[in-house]
């Protein structure tokens, strides 16, 4: 496959995330509901990577699952917002490029694993890629439940 045979969504989507990071980059106001609009969002796309390239297979979805566990168990508190602020019903999120690069991250992740289905890449078959792919796409979405759990803790705080 050549970049002449690249299709023109990705790129438009690759432009959609670029934006959305660079909104996240800033101090911004959130509900709490969007926040976890937001990580369930990245789950199910992460979710949906996994499946589209390795099908339900059993290692793939656990190496996904132990992904998002490890980072929702040991680095929840390293990847929360640091500087988060009640305001109502509101929380403010201080800027951070970190979702930038958790986008750019799932982004790049399934844009190899297609381009490795276009060509028929030999290492897809290997039960290894399924697994280091289920877990990468794990722990990326995985980081931004952590990060919405921070916002969704401190607006149920009374």
């Amino acid at each position: 496959m050549t970049a002449a045979h690249l299709p023109v969504w990705p790129f438009a989507i690759l432009l959609l995330l670029l934006a959305l990071g660079h909104r996240l980059s800033r101090t911004r106001l959130v509900r709490p509901r969007a926040a976890m609009a937001m990580a369930l969002a990245m789950l199910v796309f992460s979710l949906a990577g996994v499946v589209a390239s390795f099908g339900a297979r059993p290692w793939p979805l656990l190496a996904w699952a132990a992904g998002l566990a490890a980072v929702l168990v040991l680095g929840r508190e390293a990847l929360a917002p640091r500087g988060l602020l009640r305001q109502g019903r509101q929380v403010r999120v201080p800027g951070s490029w970190w979702p930038m690069g958790l986008l750019m991250g799932i982004f790049i992740a399934k844009f190899v694993l297609g381009w490795g289905q276009a060509t028929s890449a030999p290492w897809l078959q290997h039960a290894w890629s399924g697994a280091a792919a289920g877990a990468l796409f794990g722990v990326l979405s995985g980081a931004f439940a952590a990060r919405s759990l921070a916002v969704q803790r401190l607006a149920s705080v009374v």
